[in-house]
């Protein structure tokens, strides 16, 4: 796959520290982090193409070198019980396209 994502499954207790982690094997444009609740729509959390971003208790970071990102929540919540998505966007001979 062009795009790996660990853990698939996570189940943890509220307030604890959580990391997903996104490898990916294309030469990248940029690299969205989505969350998706159950039954709702896909938001975008991230959007990133060097560098590490926050926003509250979830921070994203990207390594280009190693092509690797991960995204880290803090104090987790009930709320924070989603899907959690990594897309890549990246150039390539054919249309690009964004995999999860």
């Amino acid at each position: 796959n062009e795009v790996q994502q660990s853990p698939q499954d996570l189940t943890v207790q509220e307030g604890e520290f959580i990391t997903i982690n996104c490898s990916y094997s294309v030469g990248l444009t940029s690299l969205q982090w989505l969350q998706q609740h159950p039954g709702g729509g896909i938001v975008s959390l991230f959007t990133l193409s060097s560098e590490k971003k926050k926003n509250g208790r979830l921070t994203a970071t990207i390594n280009l070198q190693e092509k690797h990102s991960s995204l880290h929540i803090t104090a987790s919540q009930p709320r924070d019980s989603a899907i959690y998505i990594c897309a890549v966007g990246h150039s390539a001979p054919q249309a690009p396209g964004a995999h999860t």
